[in-house]
């Protein structure tokens, strides 16, 4: 008798467990934090669609803190007349996609490859105002046709300006030229041909306050060069080296 008192109890007792059991549900694991979360960074494409069309605005001068200099340029082409520009805006276009889905911020320094700007002074002191822990500006020579490859640009000392960032913008130029190298492409034949070189008469560089670098990916020239920038797979391969280099001068 005791016995048959009691079922009705434990099935009132399992019935309840179950409805618990549906009503909250078990703890699911917290995601991994991508690898660059939390990290902004400021992706310079060179030049601008319009440039050509408001020559009086980018012919205008700008101090660079050692001499003044035009607040922006053209750009070069291919010998068939591909721009230069369009080349910065596509590469930089897959460096952000590709570091956006590494869980980083990225801010462009121009917002399309149609308008006009902005000054080479105005990019550098982006990254400042943005709070990026780097800057990397993306962009391609003009020089003899039988020269290629890609070269590093990293600031060299003007007094009162680069004095904050020479020592990490050296250590961004060799983890970029490391990326480039692993992403096989070639340093350049005829400039800075180990690959990095210090200048000091870029606004680009020498206005910045975080660590920064000018990369010249190739020679738009040169046939071989020309006819990677002008495919996607090529365009992807100098997006993966600019990966690369970013990620192994932040560690992640």
């Amino acid at each position: 008798m005791q016995h048959r008192r009691r079922l009705p109890v434990l099935a009132l007792a399992l019935a309840l467990a179950a409805t618990l059991a549906t009503a909250v549900p078990m703890a699911q694991p917290a995601k991994a934090a991508l690898p660059l979360a939390g990290i902004v960074i400021e992706i310079d494409p060179g030049h601008n669609g319009g440039n050509a069309s408001h020559l009086a605005y980018i012919n205008k001068l700008v101090w660079i803190g050692n001499r003044w200099k035009a607040c922006d340029t053209v750009g070069t082409t291919t010998r068939s007349g591909w721009p230069e520009h369009r080349f910065n805006w596509l590469v930089a276009s897959v460096v952000k996609a590709r570091l956006v889905a590494l869980g980083a911020t990225v801010v462009l320094s121009r917002p399309s490859d149609t308008g006009y700007g902005p000054c080479i002074t105005t990019r550098a002191q982006l990254g400042a105002k943005v709070h990026a822990k780097l800057k990397v500006s993306i962009h391609a020579d003009g020089a003899a046709l039988s020269y290629h490859g890609f070269f590093v640009m990293r600031p060299g000392l003007v007094a009162g300006y680069t004095n904050d960032i020479l020592t990490s913008s050296y250590t961004l130029a060799k983890a970029v030229r490391s990326g480039l190298i692993k992403a096989g492409l070639s340093v350049a034949n005829y400039y800075a041909t180990n690959g990095i070189i210090a200048r000091t008469d870029l606004g680009g560089l020498n206005m910045s306050d975080v660590p920064a670098v000018m990369v010249e990916l190739g020679n738009m020239k040169n046939s071989g060069d020309a006819a990677r920038m002008q495919t996607t797979a090529g365009r992807s391969q100098y997006a993966s080296g600019l990966v690369a280099g970013i990620r192994l001068f932040l560690g992640k």
